[in-house]
């Protein structure tokens, strides 16, 4: 290889040797692991103890690179919170794979907690892992980028549910008693004009329908705003509330069945759950097509679970359109707050079914 390389620079006229070229390119590698922040690394596969260390193992966790070389010390290392599931991947994995990757945090000398993305790959000698190679990428500046954003969106959340609060608040304590106040101003009005003026207390009569089914519609917008069973009876009722509502005033038929309930949850859970149902019978009217809805809540010790699924056109789920929808959108950032997850299974003309799980212990935020 040398030979070839170096005839190559004699056909070009170059006068370089090979060595200053992998000197030139060692120096790139080098000012390049530097500057993205990157920690290369080596270690036996079997007693995990590292074999080669890159010399931005000092700028990165503050510790000599002789350390590094010490029995223990990447487990010992590890931010307590995260050395059992570090230790499981990294086992687990380096059995299976070939090459993974995962993220785990580790304490700095100065006492930082350091947000370490690990690149792996497994070397074996008759199917067994004899040696690994990987880079550790410092991902702190990211991580507490997302936590800045989930925390601002956890903001932009409440200040909406408040201001919903509000306008339902109003609607329903002003607006609609005025209108009720007034329903029944034109059914008085409508006793004291004579019998024989009949097509004006016919009118009269239509006038007051009108003003009921305001009324009625007024009611309707403001517990869709902020339901106020949701505060009172709790999540179950609030959803056959709701549930019953859209049957009225839409014609869906929706079969709600429910597990654990009356239960007390956190009122972030509650709303939270309520609002994806929320979400997704509204999608099922406005896009399935389907007369035909379930629901089905459950709760257990440790999660409330949510699955509303339909028999109508479905939809392709990796579309560009599913993903940037902002129902879609809002349901990410509202199970993200409260460390919930989603799983959406669709596909044309076979219906869709809509999988949410929210823990009930609480979640850990991670240290900055």
């Amino acid at each position: 290889m040398a030979e070839s390389l170096c005839q190559e620079f004699t056909e070009h006229g170059t006068s370089a040797s090979t060595a200053e070229v992998w000197s030139k390119d060692e120096e790139r590698l080098h000012f390049l692991l530097e500057t993205a922040n990157i920690l290369p690394w080596e270690a036996d596969a079997e007693s995990w103890l590292f074999t080669y260390i890159g010399a931005q193992a000092t700028k990165m966790l503050g510790y000599p690179v002789e350390q590094w070389y010490e029995p223990n010390f990447w487990t010992s290392h590890i931010h307590p919170d995260d050395l059992e599931r570090a230790i499981s991947d990294c086992l687990n994995n380096s059995v299976m794979l070939d090459n993974y990757e995962f993220e785990y945090r580790m304490v700095a000398r100065d006492g930082r907690v350091i947000w370490i993305h690990d690149l792996v790959s497994v070397i074996r000698v008759d199917g067994k892992p004899k040696t690994m190679r990987g880079f550790m990428i410092d991902i702190t500046a990211r991580k507490q980028t997302e936590e800045t954003l989930r925390d601002l969106s956890g903001r932009l959340i409440n200040a909406q549910e408040e201001e919903r609060r509000r306008i339902a608040r109003e609607l329903h304590d002003d607006l609609n008693q005025r209108m009720a106040l007034l329903s029944i101003e034109l059914e008085q009005l409508g006793q004291k004009i004579p019998q024989r003026q009949s097509e004006l207390r016919e009118g009269v009569r239509d006038v007051q329908a009108k003003a009921r089914e305001i009324s009625v519609e007024i009611h309707r917008l403001s517990y869709q705003l902020h339901p106020s069973k949701l505060d009172h009876l709790g999540l179950a009722a609030a959803l056959k509330s709701f549930c019953d509502e859209l049957k009225a005033s839409q014609g869906l038929e929706i079969e709600f069945l429910y597990r654990g309930f009356p239960a007390t949850l956190p009122k972030d859970v509650t709303l939270c759950v309520f609002r994806i149902a929320q979400e997704s019978l509204r999608n099922i009217i406005k896009h399935s097509g389907a007369q035909e809805a379930l629901l089905v809540l459950e709760r257990t010790d440790s999660a409330v679970s949510l699955c509303v699924s339909d028999t109508g056109c479905g939809f392709d789920t990796e579309s560009d359109k599913m993903k940037s929808g902002l129902g879609f959108i809002s349901m990410m950032e509202r199970l993200r707050l409260v460390g919930g997850e989603i799983a959406i299974h669709s596909q044309p003309s076979w219906g869709t079914q809509i999988d949410v799980s929210v823990p009930l212990i609480p979640v850990e935020i991670p240290d900055r």
